[in-house]
């Protein structure tokens, strides 16, 4: 692995509007870190005793980086939790407490390794209550799953303020349900943490896993309160640390901001100086045009996820004027693609094709713009430097993808090569994936660990695998609330006409 020759039919050093591709080319791979990257004639004659991978025929590309994920390998729906609005969904999702960390995070990291993936952000989003041994333990277990997969990451811990009530499990509505329903939410909403054990367990972890990307995530920044914003923002800051957080994920998350804080949740984090250049803001489909001129105004980064969006009807998020904007965008899958997979390829697609507007005229969004959103997008998110690209001193991760869908169109006629290996390569095309010139995958498997290990003892590790009739009943009464309320909000531009 010291010394390598990658060598591909067509060798794609990065996407984006300074795309660079070569043709049968190469990249000198020296430790883990590409060296050089020229015609693969010129660096065998300059490397004559490096190990030789590929046989010339492959599209050679960066790896994918997934900037929001949940780390989540046996999917939410195949643990009978229906994909419902995030004010319903969030309740079942207790259901994770369930299973083994280790195990469900090894998982995942194989399936999204075959998908191309690389390098993924984890968020521990649904967790982050007490007691602080038990949050420790599972903390642990996820970093070292991590580390132990072959994956890169980074990991985020959830910190939640307990001086305020959840949005939509306000004391008030939780001493309306009956005594056993409340018994059981309090079984896993309560202790929350003070925020100096949360500061203090991140400072232990870091200090155990002093490899590790750690971050910090506010979580469910409706039910924090300004000073918390403002410590946490603080403690970031003197720690290096990046942060991620969900951000006007739902309608409901919108109208909740406006009639609590008389103002959005952008404008909200822009007034506690909690928004920078190391804030990335998962989802973000209700902000307005106001919101996305303050995310460009103070370098927030977005990470889109367009399935996660449709599946759980979200909404679409206005990212085409983000990226008009110089918003920076990265691409997330949250565990919950359209295939119920982690297929990259295809959020990328999705992306590109429901952001760019219907008509003569319109201009598309171009398909190395997405493929960058997808890959050098992300390596800002993670905090990484030169990820999702293969250029000098860049990280060795990388995708090596059959290239029969599209080798005439690109070779003879001259075709786009972005849109090509967009549109017609699959995740089925991917043949080897190396992370840090490491092979993870091979004829398009898991090779690191035994994958089917990781497979049976992810769903072994599961001990609950349907919602409790507790559960199914409070999910149902804040489904009826939130249906009862007024809400006058609208996306702020309009999918179709519905006049005459």
């Amino acid at each position: 692995m010291s010394d390598q020759l990658v060598r591909g039919r067509l060798v794609v050093t990065r996407w984006g509007a300074q795309s660079r591709a070569i043709e049968k080319g190469a990249l000198h791979v020296d430790g883990g870190i590409v060296t050089e990257v020229g015609p693969f004639d010129e660096l065998r004659r300059r490397h004559p005793a490096a190990e030789e991978v590929g046989d010339g025929t492959h599209l050679v590309m960066p790896g994918f980086v997934n900037s929001h994920s949940h780390g989540r390998g046996i999917t939410t729906l195949r643990q009978g939790i229906p994909d419902d609005p995030g004010e319903v969904r969030s309740v079942g999702l207790r259901i994770g407490l369930s299973g083994d960390p280790y195990w469900d995070v090894l998982y995942t990291c194989a399936r999204q390794l075959e998908a191309g993936i690389t390098a993924t952000m984890h968020l521990d989003t649904n967790y982050g209550y007490g007691p602080l041994d038990v949050y420790e333990k599972r903390l642990r277990d996820v970093i070292t799953a991590y580390d132990d997969s072959g994956m890169r990451s980074a990991v985020t811990l959830a910190l939640r303020d307990s001086s305020m009530d959840d949005p939509y499990l306000e004391d008030a509505f939780l001493a309306s349900l009956s005594a056993e329903i409340r018994a059981e939410i309090e079984g896993w909403r309560r202790p929350l943490l003070g925020l100096d054990d949360y500061l203090a367990l991140y400072d232990r972890l870091h200090q155990q896993f002093p490899a590790a990307k750690l971050q910090l995530e506010p979580a469910a920044v409706g039910a924090c309160a300004d000073d918390f914003l403002r410590d946490v923002r603080k403690a970031a800051s003197a720690r290096g640390a990046g942060l991620q957080l969900h951000l006007s994920e739902t309608a409901y998350s919108k109208l909740y901001s406006l009639k609590r804080f008389g103002k959005s949740t952008v404008q909200r984090l822009a007034d506690v100086g909690f928004l920078c250049s190391d804030v990335s803001c998962a989802h973000c489909v209700w902000l307005t045009e106001r919101d996305i001129g303050i995310m460009r105004e103070t370098g927030a980064m977005v990470v889109h996820n367009p399935s996660s969006n449709l599946r759980l009807r979200s909404g679409l998020a206005p990212v085409r004027s983000m990226a008009e904007a110089d918003v920076h965008i990265a691409l997330g899958t949250d565990n919950l693609t359209l295939n119920d997979d982690e297929d990259i390829l295809q959020e990328t697609r999705l992306a590109q094709l429901l952001h760019s507007p219907p008509g003569i005229g319109e201009t598309p969004i171009p398909a190395q713009t997405a493929l960058q959103w997808a890959t050098q997008g992300g390596a800002k998110v993670l905090g990484i430097e030169g990820l999702g690209s293969l250029e000098p001193g860049s990280p060795a991760d990388l995708v090596m993808a059959h290239n029969r869908s599209f080798d005439r169109a690109v070779f003879e006629s001259g075709h786009d090569m972005a849109a090509s290996v967009m549109h017609w390569v699959r995740q089925s095309d991917i043949d080897q994936v190396l992370v840090g010139g490491q092979i993870m995958v091979r004829d398009g498997r898991y090779v690191f660990r035994d994958r089917e290990e990781l497979k049976r003892k992810a769903y072994e590790g599961h001990r609950q695998w349907m919602l409790t009739p507790a559960t199914r009943l409070l999910r149902s009464q804040i489904g009826e609330r939130y249906a009862s309320q007024d809400f006058e909000g609208q996306p702020f531009y309009r999918l179709n006409s519905r006049v005459d």
